[in-house]
């Protein structure tokens, strides 16, 4: 390490280096101070006959050019100001999997910019040959999730929170997604790693207890205890790969609900070791039916070969499929698997509904749709495309108190979010939490109710694909809607 003295200030000749930034004044000893504030332009370098890189024994050049970067802290230049960001990451990438010998672990969503979003995609107002509603007329949001069930799932909105592990994220954010779940009630799902006690102590009535691969804290107990069951197949973030959870993240009260032993990393396989042909896949919806007494059993799929998947599970006699497209978040997958396996759930949707519409099944297997959704637009957009519920997960944990830090798989999270760390998770209060996600949800349940007052109808169970126009033609296609021009 150079020290930044008198004495090697004194021997250091940076300020006669040609690519030194003169309009950067004051400053040298870049081996020891780190990068410049300006961009360096390369035309020739002198470090390595500078006195001070020769004493301590250095290596490289251009140190008023590089800083340390990605995981593994690999010094090299920074990224220039008229640099595109995300061409300069993927060389941080590439040096981190030539450090270290292994993949690059992202979390949270894909930021890979599509070709189309539900962005593309607008509502079409009544206004004469439909007439809009006023904003006193009552809209329905109420939604029945298996209606064909003995025992249905009814609740107050169409927005629901996915599935987010006790591990993954911290046990307030759990106690936060209860309470709200109970208050307004709302649907949501345990995740993989297990229920916290009091999930079922609060908001039994509403939970939906994941049943993945991995298994963890899930036993006939837990099963007759929840409202429906998911079986999760795969989901958007990495659809056809397992999980994992890294034993950092696995204090002893999260190793005790995931039934494991000691602070040792979870992995969850890429299949069910009981569900590998249509026959078994039948088999365990039938006996779950039995074992929760008639509740809604359901499958979550990651989106990839639409109609051959819902095929066999329609056949298996699910009463609910949830999609999670392309994009959807984690707290923890590999970067390579993350931004190119998949595809969104604007595309995935429609063909979900046409198959099962056409095949007469609809009204018996309801559509829940999830992966990158943000906005009450893109919830009731959703719907429209045949959907009868959302999951959101990071919505609602920006609501509670994330603020995309994007660092959920450190344990480091300064918002108490996604770390067990206890002076962090203390940045989570959970009153003040209920309090936000409350709002959130309620006020994005009120304008998808808007959405559909402008439209011209009473009930978000109403809107279709005809309340839609899409700005592309391509577009327009893949979702089976009307195009801007025709």
């Amino acid at each position: 390490m150079v020290q930044n003295s008198e004495e090697n200030r004194k021997k250091c000749i940076c300020f006669k280096c040609p690519s030194y930034t003169h309009d950067c004044k004051g400053e040298i000893l870049y081996c020891a101070t780190g990068k410049s504030s300006c961009d360096i332009d390369v035309k020739g370098c002198i470090c390595n006959i500078c006195p001070v890189y020769h004493e301590n024994k250095l290596k490289g050049l251009y140190f008023c050019d590089k800083e340390e970067v990605g995981e593994s802290r690999t010094l090299m230049r920074k990224k220039r100001s008229d640099e595109d960001i995300s061409f300069y990451q993927t060389v941080v990438d590439i040096k981190d999997m030539a450090a270290t010998g292994n993949s690059v672990i992202r979390s949270m969503g894909s930021l890979k910019k599509l070709p189309f979003s539900l962005n593309d995609l607008h509502f079409i107002p009544a206004q004469v040959y439909r007439i809009p509603l006023n904003r006193e007329d009552e809209v329905n949001t109420n939604v029945c999730i298996g209606l064909n069930a003995k025992k249905p799932l009814e609740v107050f909105s169409p927005i629901m929170i996915s599935g987010m592990s006790y591990g993954a994220t911290s046990k307030n954010v759990k106690l936060v997604i209860a309470h709200v779940a109970s208050k307004l009630k709302i649907a949501f799902n345990s995740g993989e790693g297990g229920i916290v006690g009091e999930e079922l102590n609060v908001a039994s009535d509403y939970l939906i207890g994941q049943y993945a691969t991995g298994r963890f804290g899930v036993d006939e107990k837990m099963l007759k205890q929840v409202a429906a069951v998911e079986i999760r197949f795969g989901q958007g973030a990495y659809p056809g790969k397992g999980s994992y959870l890294p034993a950092s993240k696995m204090p002893p009260e999260v190793a005790t609900v995931r039934g494991l032993k000691g602070s040792e990393a979870a992995y969850s396989p890429a299949h069910h070791h009981d569900m590998t042909n249509p026959q078994e896949i039948k088999e365990k919806v039938s006996w779950l039916r039995k074992v929760t007494e008639g509740v809604p059993i359901g499958a979550k799929i990651g989106c990839g070969n639409i109609e051959e998947d819902i095929q066999i599970l329609a056949d298996a006699g699910v009463d609910f499929i949830a999609l999670d497209g392309f994009g959807g978040g984690t707290g923890a997958t590999d970067l390579y698997v993350r931004e190119h396996v998949g595809i969104p759930i604007f595309a995935a949707l429609p063909r979900a509904f046409t198959f099962l519409t056409d095949r007469g099944v609809k009204d018996k297997i309801s559509l829940i749709a999830g992966g990158g959704l943000r906005t009450s637009a893109d919830f009731a957009k959703c719907l429209a495309l045949g959907a009868d519920a959302v999951y959101i997960g990071t919505p609602a944990l920006i609501a509670i108190n994330c603020e995309q830090y994007r660092i959920c798989h450190t344990g480091l999270c300064p918002t108490g979010v996604t770390t067990h760390n206890p002076a962090l998770v203390k940045q989570l209060d959970v009153k003040e939490g209920i309090t936000k996600l409350s709002n959130f949800i309620t006020t994005a349940t009120q304008e998808i109710a808007h959405l559909t007052r402008i439209v011209g109808k009473d009930n978000v169970n109403k809107l279709d694909g005809n309340d839609l126009v899409a700005m592309y033609k391509d577009l327009a296609v893949v979702t089976g809607t009307r195009w801007l021009d025709g």
